[in-house]
C-alpha cells in the first residue's frame, strides 16, 4: 500500500516542501518514542555505532572526560536505564547529534514506509533546514535508501558529533555566577544560556535595546550581544555569553513585561551563527578526517536545498557541502524567510510541507510566513510524536489508481 499523501501527489500533481528543525529542542523524549518502532532497529544500530566511533576518535578520546563528562550512553537513555539532566543534554557535543538523530529517525521511517525517493522526489519542489537541520535536508536531497542511506547517516552523525566537540572546545564552558543563575531560575524558571529567543518586537527595537545595553556595559563588547537568527518579523534569537544575556534580560525585564515582549532561552551551550564564537578554530574541524570524508557536492543533490543565509543560495550550486554546512551553522546569520522562500512563491504553489522536527518550532515559524503572505492552500504536516509521524505515514487501503 502507498502512503496517502504520495498517492494524492501522483494523482493530482501535488508538490511538497521538506524542512528540518534545528537546535534547542528537547530531543530525548521524541527519540524515545521513535526507539519503540520496530522499523527503526537498524537505524539506531547505526546511530550507536557512530557515537562509539566518535568516543574512540584519535582527536577526542583523550578529552572525552572534558567534553563528554557523563559520556554519551544513548542506548541506556533510550531504554531508560539512565536519565540525563536537561543541562547535560544541552551541551553541544550531545545536543548536536541528538537533534540530528531524532530528525533522521523520522526521515528513515518516512522513506522505509513507502516514500521511496524515486517516486517521491519528483513531487518535491525543494527542501531546507533550520540551522543544523540543513545537514538533514542535504541527506534527504541525496535520494538515498537502504544501505546507502544508512552509510551516509553514519557519516553525518559522526560529522555532527565531532562538530559539537570542536565547537565546544573553541568556545569553552563559560561560567555564570550563582547569583545570576538563581535570578534567572526565579524569573524564567530556567538557567541562562548563550542564545535566547526574543519575540513580539521589531528588529529595529531589539537592535536599539542591544546598542543601549552595550553603551551601559561596554565591557560586553569584547563578545557583544548580536541578533543571530531572524526567524520572522517579530521573532529573533540573540546571542552572547550567557552571563551577558541574563544581565541584558535583567536590565529590561520590567520594560519587556510592560510591552509584552517575550523571552525564552535556547538550551544550547554555545552561541551559533556568529564568526567570533569559533573564529579560526573552525578550520580544526574542516581539517578533521570526519569533515573531509564527506565529499558531497551540490551536483549530488536531486532536489534544490535552500540555505537560510542572506543570499538564500540553492546548495546545488555549492562545491564542498561539508565545509559549507559547518560555515553556515557556525558563522552565518539565519534568515528563515530566505530558507522557506519556495513556499512563499504563489506562482509555484506548494501543497504540502512536511516537517521532520525535532520539535514543532519550524512548523510554527513557517506558518507565520505563510500567514504573512496570505497563503492559505498549503498544509503543514509535522512528523513529531506518534500521532504526527503516523499521520504522515498513513496508507490508503486501496490501490492508488
Amino acid at each position: 500500500m502507498m502512503p496517502s499523501l504520495l498517492c494524492e501527489a501522483k494523482l493530482n500533481d501535488k508538490k511538497f516542501f521538506i524542512q528540518f528543525g534545528g537546535q534547542g529542542n528537547s530531543f530525548l523524549k521524541e527519540m524515545q518514542i521513535l526507539y519503540e518502532r520496530e522499523d527503526l532497529k537498524e537505524f539506531f544500530y547505526v546511530a550507536f555505532e557512530a557515537i562509539d566511533y566518535c568516543m574512540n576518535h584519535d582527536q577526542l578520546k583523550d578529552e572525552v572526560e572534558i567534553y563528554f563528562p557523563e559520556r554519551f550512553p544513548l542506548k541506556s537513555w533510550l531504554e531508560k536505564h539512565k536519565k540525563p539532566k536537561d543541562e547535560y543534554l544541552s551541551i553541544c557535543p550531545i545536543t548536536f547529534p541528538g537533534n540530528q538523530i531524532t530528525q533522521l529517525a523520522n526521515l528513515y521511517a518516512f522513506i522505509k514506509n513507502g516514500f521511496d525517493p524515486d517516486e517521491f522526489l519528483p513531487h518535491v519542489l525543494a527542501a531546507t533546514g533550520h540551522s543544523g537541520g540543513l545537514q538533514a535536508a542535504v541527506i534527504f536531497a541525496l535520494g538515498k535508501k537502504g544501505k546507502d542511506l544508512l552509510e551516509i547517516i553514519f557519516d553525518f552523525i559522526v560529522w555532527y558529533t565531532m562538530a559539537g566537540y570542536y565547537s565546544q572546545k573553541a568556545y569553552g564552558f563559560q561560567k555564570v555566577s550563582n547569583e545570576l543563575k538563581e535570578w534567572s531560575l526565579k524569573v524564567d524558571r530556567d538557567i541562562p544560556y548563550p542564545m535566547a529567543v526574543v519575540s513580539n518586537i521589531t528588529f529595529n527595537e531589539l537592535e536599539n535595546y542591544i546598542e543601549e545595553f552595550h553603551r551601559k556595559y561596554p565591557e560586553v563588547l569584547e563578545f557583544p550581544i548580536k541578533i543571530s537568527l531572524i526567524n520572522a518579523k517579530t521573532i529573533f534569537v540573540i546571542t552572547g555569553h550567557a552571563k551577558d544575556l541574563v544581565l541584558f534580560r535583567k536590565s529590561y525585564l520590567d520594560e519587556f513585561h510592560r510591552k509584552h515582549i517575550q523571552w525564552s532561552y535556547v538550551p544550547v551551550s554555545i552561541p551559533f551563527h556568529r564568526w567570533d564564537t569559533m573564529k579560526e578554530k573552525i578550520y580544526d574541524f574542516y581539517n578533521d578526517e570526519v569533515c573531509k570524508k564527506i565529499k558531497i557536492t551540490g551536483k549530488d543533490l536531486k532536489v534544490p536545498v535552500i540555505s537560510f543565509t542572506d543570499d538564500g543560495v540553492n546548495l546545488q550550486e555549492i562545491e564542498n557541502l561539508s565545509v559549507y554546512l559547518a560555515d553556515a551553522m557556525m558563522n552565518q546569520i539565519l534568515y528563515w524567510d530566505k530558507a522557506v522562500a519556495p513556499v512563499l512563491n504563489k506562482e509555484k504553489p506548494v501543497d504540502y510541507i512536511i516537517d521532520f522536527g525535532p520539535g514543532k518550532i519550524t512548523s510554527i515559524l513557517t506558518k507565520y510566513h505563510l500567514e504573512e503572505h496570505q497563503i492559505t492552500h498549503t498544509k503543514i504536516y509535522s512528523c513529531v510524536g506518534r500521532s504526527g509521524l503516523n499521520q504522515v505515514l498513513k496508507k490508503i487501503e486501496t490501490p492508488c489508481v
